[in-house]
């Protein structure tokens, strides 16, 4: 694997500076407009509920392949997102939420797509099973791997999220492509691109995060904002004290039904390749 120290070595890069990018642009300003557009997607109300896809043909669908946060980590985030989006107070005359939360049994790390909604593959729904299959042969290379909680913060976009990193292995595993565990989220979608025979052109690159809430409502003051951020501020401190880093050793492959939400029929995909070596 020692091919892969210099690619390695530029995500991990490219990553510090992503994150660091997204934390700055955040601060800035909020990008109303974008929000504007994002809300479009949901249902207004005393929760704002993402609305179902329409697609142009019956054999269109949207493909998600992406982490499951285990349960732990799950509740955490949710408990993060909730407290992050009480934060805000509701629209005056209506008392309709001006933010969402994304729902525990949901909480993802996205990887990859097969089928973007931004870029939908050709009768992607009638390739389905296909998919599921080449991804089953493609866990088998990938150990479980572990992941720790970095940062939280509000993008530009209005998403509240959660930044992550792969962990190195507690112990030495060869024979999986994840040998250097701290790249497996980028080995995995490195390796899905050439794996699935249409790889959209919007997809996610070196970022590793889960959406833990999103602000939609592009009326919400910016003394409200501040207050947000200085909170996100403050759980990234408490996370840096005590990250409660989770395993992750599965995959889901997801037929998205919802605009910006995993909802839909899921199959679990387990990561179980690798033999660990006694030292």
């Amino acid at each position: 694997m020692s091919s892969w120290a210099e690619q390695e070595a530029q995500w991990r890069q490219q990553r510090a500076e992503l994150y660091e990018e997204l934390y700055e642009g955040g601060k800035k300003a909020l990008n109303r407009e974008g929000v504007r557009r994002t809300r479009q997607n949901f249902t207004p109300g005393a929760t704002l509920e993402s609305k179902p896809y329409v697609f142009p043909s019956k054999n269109d669908g949207v493909a998600l392949i992406c982490a499951p946060i285990p349960v732990e980590m799950a509740q955490r985030c949710h408990a993060i997102g909730k407290q992050l989006t009480d934060l805000l107070p509701r629209e005056t005359e209506t008392n309709n939420a001006v933010a969402c939360v994304t729902r525990r049994e949901l909480m993802h790390v996205t990887l990859f797509h097969t089928s973007h909604p931004g870029d939908l593959a050709p009768n992607a729904k009638l390739r389905f099973p296909q998919d599921v299959a080449q991804l089953n042969t493609m866990c088998t290379r990938f150990a479980p791997f572990r992941m720790a909680p970095v940062k939280v913060l509000m993008a530009s976009s209005g998403a509240m999220i959660m930044l992550f990193q792969c962990l190195p292995a507690t112990e030495k595993i060869s024979g999986v492509v994840n040998e250097h565990a701290e790249f497996s989220v980028d080995h995995i979608r490195r390796v899905a691109k050439e794996t699935f025979s249409y790889a959209p052109k919007t997809d996610t690159r070196v970022i590793i995060h889960a959406t833990l809430g999103r602000v939609l409502s592009p009326d919400v003051s910016e003394q409200d904002l501040d207050r947000l951020r200085a909170q996100c501020d403050a759980i990234t401190a408490e996370l840096a004290v005590d990250p409660q880093p989770a395993l992750f050793d599965k995959l889901w492959f997801v037929e998205e039904t919802h605009h910006l939400s995993p909802q839909g029929p899921k199959t679990d995909v387990p990561l179980f390749g690798g033999v660990h070596e006694t030292s």
